[in-house]
């Protein structure tokens, strides 16, 4: 990699969540007292999927709803975009969250291994990912106040994705309109509340009836 640097890059990635609430960063208090903001109305979150070249030529950044195997595979995506353009084979140092190591992430990578070059670290040990530090800065630059709206929110992470610098910087906005429109999880279209007739999935104990103990005759 370092005899020939153009031919290769390498990646440190994390994702973090951001919520609407503003991010407290460190702030003069009392002693024994807990700093708060005050915040209205109910909190929202985006996950961040993103990544830094660690010769500083960039970054990748994913923005989207939630932390899962289909959305770490947007980054992916997102990679093979940068790959597409660029002709470097990517070395790609990834932790061991659930998302992944899942079949479906494990299936993409593999798919993938001709240019996409994955090290993974040892369990609890986020001081070797760089990604981590840059995850403090954003929340302390971008999300340091309360939100108007859900669209101002995610504008808001965007541009701070975009501030965070780089030769190339590859920003993705997966933001989907069911978040953007309130709801807190993606809309099923069925009526809210129990289904009428709806039936357990698994068989319950028979109700025991506790008998009345009588007094013993003499």
């Amino acid at each position: 990699m370092v005899a020939d640097p153009e031919k290769y890059e390498m990646h440190h990635q994390d994702e973090t969540h951001l919520e609407t609430n503003p991010y407290l960063s460190r702030v003069w208090h009392r002693r024994g007292q807990q700093p708060t903001v005050p915040a209205a109305g109910t909190n929202r979150r985006l996950t961040a999927f993103g990544s830094i070249e660690i010769f500083g030529r960039g970054r990748v950044e994913v923005l989207c709803a939630e932390q899962t195997s289909a959305c770490f595979l947007l980054y992916v995506q997102a990679l093979d975009v940068r790959h597409a353009e660029t002709g470097r084979e990517i070395y790609l140092v990834l932790d061991n969250g659930p998302c992944h190591t899942s079949k479906v992430s494990q299936a993409a990578l593999e798919a993938r291994a001709a240019w996409l070059h994955v090290i993974w670290l040892s369990r609890y040990s986020p001081e070797l990912n760089r990604k981590e530090r840059e995850w403090r800065y954003l929340k302390r630059d971008a999300r340091g106040h309360l939100p108007r709206t859900l669209w101002e929110f995610a504008d808001g992470i965007l541009a701070g994705l975009r501030r965070l610098g780089g030769t190339r910087v590859d920003v993705v906005d997966h933001v989907p309109d069911w978040f953007l429109a309130g709801h807190r999880k993606q809309p099923t279209g069925r009526p809210p509340g129990r289904p009428k007739g709806a039936k357990d999935s698994y068989k319950r104990a028979p109700s025991r009836k506790t008998e009345a103990h009588l007094p013993e005759a003499a």
